[in-house]
């Protein structure tokens, strides 16, 4: 089966890709013909300057990095990167505005919850499938097979972006301050039950102390989730943040019904317990506007609940389990009597049972190159050599070896003092299941999670997994709606709406004026068609 083949091909070589081909050691690799930028040439290419755009914080040290960067490949790729950061809230919409305006740009950070979905079918991205798979882009052709690329290529059959991923999900944890909970006689968390009693303690005994930081864009994010077990039946399409309910028949061949979040309850009645009801289909929401109690009072304005839980004002903050290691160091760093640990809330991924985590085999992050590029080329080789050696990529993923970083064995890391200087954002450009480092300091049960989160059968793909929305034919309809509901959305994912239901049944008549119904339908053709072409 071709999804069992890339599941078993891409999360085998995340747990040992860490050596390079034929036994050559990195740095044989990296001054291969093949590794100096593709091998064009003998002689140095027209100095180029590529412009980037990523979102978060510029990474101290960063220009050290790229100095580094540029005195490697000076003979060779002969290229200096300008790279511009976005703040997280902005990054979205100022690379519409981008592409609007017709701004030149080489590459820029960009993802189906971002406006991969929307920019791909206006033309906004360069087609990149000629790259992948090609002798003449080796270090491209070694780090991304070609099931993979496959996997994430659009519903028209093309690749837009270069897909950046280590497991097919990094998985959700709670970070939480470990020394406080020894502090106070409490066991290791395994349950929500077990937080919520460590978030009372710290109500009760720790006055000034938040429990919980969240970032009030994402909100509880995926806390609180799988509350309902998956029905095949059943699925959700979102379409500019709105939630609709797509129910299947038995034989997964035709679409039945279609329920947009706030729909009146004689629509919610046609489906199967426990979607037959507004409140029965999303129990989360309930435990947001219960669990407000334990966030900070002005959290809508929080813009990194990281930052917030690092300055040491509060007990936990939600992220993934691959920061493990550099969050930790970074807490003791600051406050050597504190310690971190986390808890992995996700029903079934707690107890790491198969076929837990619905993936579509798809990156969640992507490089995708502007239109308005003149580079292209440049771009392509620059990641092409980024992804030939794992020399190459580790300068910018981890840092500069023997300041920030040092190698373990094959496939670890120990970071350094200095390595507090430059924390890279890897899901924005390096990414890879081949070069994946872990960190030297992981306990058992993190490497437990890890290997679990690298075995294919942990995976599984919903029936419309792989479905994605194309706008074009209202393109003006999601826009209004998009604009209407996302700081409504905002609100709610933060537990701010405590008659949610009725709130959202007030928002869903306001989106029906901006056409609801007519999107509703749209995704109807749409599903119809994926389903009839019996896309697996």
């Amino acid at each position: 089966m071709k999804v069992k083949r890339l599941a078993t091909a891409l999360l085998s070589i995340a747990l040992v890709g860490s050596t390079v081909a034929c036994g050559k050691s990195d740095q044989e690799a990296a001054n291969s013909p093949a590794a100096s930028a593709g091998a064009a040439s003998a002689k140095p290419l027209e100095p180029v300057t590529l412009k980037g755009m990523l979102w978060g914080d510029v990474p101290a040290d960063m220009q050290a990095i790229l100095a580094e960067f540029e005195k490697r490949t000076k003979d060779t790729l002969n290229t200096k990167l300008d790279i511009k950061w976005n703040p997280v809230t902005d990054h979205k919409q100022k690379v519409k505005l981008m592409m609007a305006a017709g701004e030149e740009a080489d590459f820029v950070f960009d993802a189906e919850f971002m406006n991969l979905k929307e920019l791909v079918p206006q033309g906004a991205y360069v087609q990149l499938d000629k790259y992948f798979n090609n002798d003449a882009y080796p270090g491209l052709k070694k780090a991304f097979p070609p099931e993979f690329i496959e996997a994430n290529k659009r519903y028209d059959g093309h690749l837009y972006t270069i897909p950046l991923t280590q497991y097919f999900k990094d998985l959700d944890v709670i970070y939480i301050r470990k020394d406080l909970r020894e502090k106070y006689g409490l066991a290791p968390i395994k349950s929500y039950a077990d937080l919520e009693k460590f978030y009372d303690i710290i109500l009760e005994k720790e006055k000034g102390l938040t429990p919980l930081a969240l970032g009030g864009v994402r909100g509880f994010y995926m806390i609180h989730g799988g509350m309902i077990p998956p029905k095949d039946t059943i699925q959700s399409v979102g379409v500019s943040g709105v939630d609709f309910k797509v129910q299947l028949s038995d034989d997964l061949k035709k679409v039945l019904n279609i329920v947009a979040i706030g729909d009146p309850a004689s629509e919610y009645a046609k489906l199967p317990a426990p979607f037959n009801t507004l409140k029965t289909s999303y129990p989360e929401y309930d435990k947001y506007v219960e669990w407000t109690k334990y966030l900070e009072k002005d959290v809508l304005s929080q813009k990194d609940g990281k930052s917030y839980f690092m300055s040491g004002k509060a007990a936990s903050y939600e992220g993934t389990i691959s920061s493990f290691a550099a969050d930790r160091k970074k807490l003791k760093d600051a406050n050597s009597s504190a310690d971190l640990e986390y808890f992995v809330y996700t029903p079934g991924i707690t107890e790491m049972k198969p076929k837990s985590i619905d993936t579509n085999y798809k990156a969640n992050n992507n490089i995708a190159i502007p239109a308005t590029s003149k580079n292209v080329e440049r771009t392509m080789k620059f990641f092409d050599w980024l992804f030939s050696s794992r020399e190459n990529h580790d300068l910018f993923e981890h840092g500069i070896k023997g300041k920030h970083w040092e190698p373990v064995g094959d496939n670890q890391i120990k970071l350094l003092d200095d390595s507090k200087s430059y924390v890279f954002p890897g899901y924005e450009l390096s990414w890879n299941p081949n070069m994946i480092r872990i960190p030297d300091t992981l306990d058992d049960m993190s490497k437990k999670y890890l290997e679990y989160s690298a075995k294919a059968d942990t995976y599984y793909a919903s029936p419309l997994k792989k479905f994605i929305f194309d706008n074009t034919n209202v393109k003006a309809e999601t826009a209004n709606i998009s604009s209407k509901y996302t700081p409504f959305l905002q609100m709610i994912k933060n537990g701010q709406y405590k008659d949610w239901p009725t709130d959202l049944e007030k928002m869903n008549k306001e989106l029906k004026a901006l056409g609801l119904d007519k999107v509703r339908e749209e995704i109807r053709k749409q599903v119809q068609d994926y389903l009839d072409k019996g896309i697996k």
